[in-house]
């Protein structure tokens, strides 16, 4: 499920660009305006969750990831079975292949080359499907983070909510500005709510 943290990422990635932008935009006379480490930052303004974090603990994504992976076996499962059966056809078929008369050998040939290329349509597809629908929970899951955060963050005073995880763009981010946690259980809490 990389590809849920690499979406998080980036949506959060561009909030510390935009962040970089305002913080470093300069004074009006072209030149950048350097802020002294010193200046100290408000913690109530820049937070950060960690989206490792979050896509362990949220149920939501531990729910998904388990009808994904059921979704996926099935169908690998299916795939597995039509195969099963096509190879059998052809070890019948090169068994009797002797026996029978040239037209009717290239017939039954002809028949599992076709056969062969609707399995291969088959598992294209099913892939294809598959791919479609984790794109449509990540969407889902990403919309249920962004507008929990909005509705429950909105007044809080947080000017920005960062996404940190470990080799990501952000290097260092202090513990008090973690909210992992906290958002974790809010989005659990109304999973749950909203389950029932």
């Amino acid at each position: 499920m990389s590809k849920i943290s690499i979406i998080i990422n980036s949506v959060f990635a561009l909030a510390l660009a935009i962040l970089y932008y305002l913080h470093f935009k300069g004074n009006g006379s072209g030149e950048p305006t350097i802020v002294s480490p010193k200046i100290n930052v408000k913690a109530s303004h820049l937070v950060y969750i960690n989206t490792d974090s979050l896509m362990d603990k949220y149920e939501y994504v531990q729910e998904m990831r388990k009808a994904l992976e059921a979704q996926r076996s099935q169908s690998e499962s299916e795939f597995q079975s039509k195969y099963r059966t096509l190879e059998n056809e052809a070890n019948n078929f090169r068994e009797i292949a002797e026996k029978l008369s040239q037209e009717e050998a290239a017939r039954q040939q002809q028949e599992l080359m076709v056969k062969e290329q609707k399995l291969g349509e088959f598992r294209d597809a099913m892939q294809e499907r598959l791919l479609k629908n984790e794109q449509e929970k990540n969407e889902e899951m990403l919309k249920s983070i962004s507008t929990y955060l909005e509705k429950n963050y909105k007044n809080t005073g947080y000017t920005y909510i960062l996404g940190f995880q470990h080799g990501g763009g952000i290097l260092y981010a202090k513990d008090s500005l973690n909210i992992t946690h906290e958002v974790i259980d809010g989005l659990n809490a109304q999973y749950k709510a909203n389950k029932k």
